[in-house]
């Protein structure tokens, strides 16, 4: 007995040995291809700055990018992957200066910071650092975000060659304390001086010319709660806008926002009065100021945090003003309804509970099927997203409803209907949310694409969650770059954890599901990416790719109401957890 084990020891360690020496020739040879697609790939790089005929054809800068792609993406952990990116981003941005394409230095930025995110330990990486910050002041003509970046410099890599040019930087482009140009913001009211200081957004000062024709302001929209309030302002086209906070005095008792858009005109007709006594406002108007200037003014019952930003759409351009106060429910007026989402009613009363997480239970439910109306969403061999995403978002709710009949599922849409994409964030928030699904259906230019991905708001360098973003928000890549770098700042205090922590529950219990299933999903991850429709939510919040529809087998499950229901099945099982 003793030699039949002592015999099977032996071959355990041959195995053993045998397998490490295979693994071992395997990497070898991996490290072998990296090095070879590197030298191509590095020689081609000098020849573009060496050989002025091979640099004239953009295809060879394309080509010579592609070519340091392909070693990072297949080989992420051999020490030629953060040199490829670096080299990558740089590529970009002399293609950029040869072609002056925006896209080229969106890309080049982009590169850079996946670098940085990728790499952080990388010797190259505060060279990355430096030269995003580069990207944004030298050629985007940033000064806020070139003066960031450069910070982030000093403060991640102090030991960085570059740390005094970043400093010298930081002095020329610094602009003063009370002239602050700034993107978006969250101040909290036990800083007066800041929340006094004036702030600016919107295009740049060079791009603000006094001759170009005024901008009309069109409509606003706005929601409210008793502890926040969102208004939108929206505009034909880009324009640069000022606001600050007056804090209160014996002329006037409570905190007041004023808001400024240059180079623009209310129409004929439209009403100034926005909203009266609803929740944290007691007053919001809108006027014509002066012949060029529009201005909008919030007087509040209560501050403690402000949120401004804003983002373009196709042939629109939108000021978010968010708000969030405290107020005694006692003095309070029913809340205006909002015309833009269906509004259930409400028989309670209460502040809406910012401070909510993981550990406390959920007692509201937003369900957000994706697009609706004249917004069909992707499309693919006669199928609509919109169609697909009401149907499993109605089962869904019917799940949770049968399970769990104490809570309460609400939806932005429950027809074939069109919403604004803040709209339904609004309605989340003013619902009182604990949880916001959103749900939609992907598409992609190559058929054979498949499986299903679930995303949560945040920055992101990767190329294909940006696209993607750009698709569900309805706008161009350059769009979601600007988007990118508002999100630097509106970031610091949302709830990334627990929105990254529930879609890897719902992400990991949708494929659990639909492995039982006719149709297995393929799992494509979670991913972050910067959506509006998940901006501002004061709860976690995730946005659910369910499949793709240009895949023709994928399509063909979409259309059965067993498969939806499956879908529908397995985000409930991700969510589940939070109920009980």
């Amino acid at each position: 007995m003793k030699l039949i084990i002592c015999r099977w020891q032996r071959v355990a360690v041959l195995f053993f040995v045998l397998a490490s020496f295979l693994n071992l020739s395997h990497q070898l040879e991996a490290a072998d291809h990296a090095e070879s697609l590197y030298s191509k790939a590095a020689s081609n790089y000098h020849r573009l700055y060496d050989d002025p005929v091979f640099a004239s054809n953009s295809d060879n800068w394309l080509r010579t990018i592609k070519q340091f792609q392909i070693v990072q993406h297949t080989y992420p952990t051999h020490y030629r992957a953060p040199a490829s990116l670096y080299n990558t981003g740089r590529l970009y941005r002399s293609l950029f200066r040869i072609k002056k394409r925006q896209i080229f230095l969106d890309r080049s930025s982009l590169t850079f910071r996946k670098l940085i995110e990728d790499y952080p330990k990388s010797k190259l990486a505060d060279d990355g650092q430096f030269l995003l910050a580069e990207n944004y002041g030298r050629f985007e003509k940033n000064k806020h975000l070139a003066v960031l970046e450069y910070k982030n410099l000093l403060k991640w890599y102090p030991e960085s060659d570059f740390r005094k040019d970043a400093e010298k930087r930081i002095q020329l482009l610094q602009p003063p304390h009370k002239d602050l140009q700034i993107y978006a913001v969250e101040e909290k009211v036990s800083i007066p001086v800041e929340m006094a200081t004036q702030r600016y957004g919107g295009l740049a000062e060079a791009e603000d010319d006094p001759e170009r024709p005024q901008v009309k302001v069109t409509k606003i929209d706005y929601w409210s709660t008793v502890d926040w309030s969102r208004l939108v302002i929206n505009a034909k086209s880009d324009v640069r806008y000022k606001y600050r906070i007056l804090q209160e005095d014996l002329s006037h008792p409570q905190k007041r926002l004023i808001l400024d858009i240059s180079h623009a005109y209310l129409p004929a007709g439209m009403q100034k009065k926005i909203a009266s006594n609803d929740g944290l406002i007691t007053e919001a108007r809108i006027a014509q100021f002066d012949k060029k200037t529009v201005r909008v003014v919030l007087d509040m019952v209560s501050l403690d945090k402000i949120k401004v930003f804003h983002f373009k759409l196709p042939l629109q351009y939108k000021i978010v003003i968010d708000i969030q106060g405290q107020h005694d429910l006692s003095e309070l007026k029913p809340a205006a309804r909002s015309r833009d989402v269906d509004q259930p009613k409400m028989k309670e009363s209460g502040p809406l509970s910012l401070s909510r997480v993981f550990g406390l239970k959920v007692k509201r439910v937003i369900l957000d099927p994706g697009h609706g109306g004249r917004d069909p969403g992707a499309s693919a061999f006669g199928l609509l997203e919109k169609d697909v995403t009401l149907g499993i978002a109605l089962s869904l709710k019917k799940i949770i409803e049968q399970n769990h009949p104490r809570i309460k599922v609400l939806m932005t849409r429950k027809r074939d209907k069109y919403l604004k994409l803040e709209a339904r964030t609004a309605f989340a928030n003013k619902n009182r949310g604990d949880l916001f699904i959103s749900i939609h259906v992907n598409a992609s230019p190559r058929p054979r694409i498949r499986g299903v991905e679930t995303y949560y708001l945040n920055l992101t360098s990767d190329n294909e969650a940006l696209a993607l973003a750009a698709k569900e928000n309805q706008t161009s890549l350059k769009s979601i770059s600007d988007l990118q770098n508002i999100l630097n700042d509106l970031l610091t205090n949302s709830k990334i954890k627990e929105s990254s922590e529930l879609a890897n529950k719902v992400q990991k219990s949708i494929v659990e599901m639909t492995t039982k299933s006719s149709h297995k999903l393929r799992d494509l991850g979670v991913k972050k990416a910067p959506f509006i429709v998940l901006l501002g939510a004061q709860m976690p919040s995730i946005l659910v790719e369910t499949g793709f529809l240009s895949n023709e087998a994928e399509n063909r499950a979409l259309r059965g109401k067993k498969f939806r229901y499956t879908l529908a099945q397995g985000i409930y099982q991700g969510i589940k957890i939070q109920m009980n």
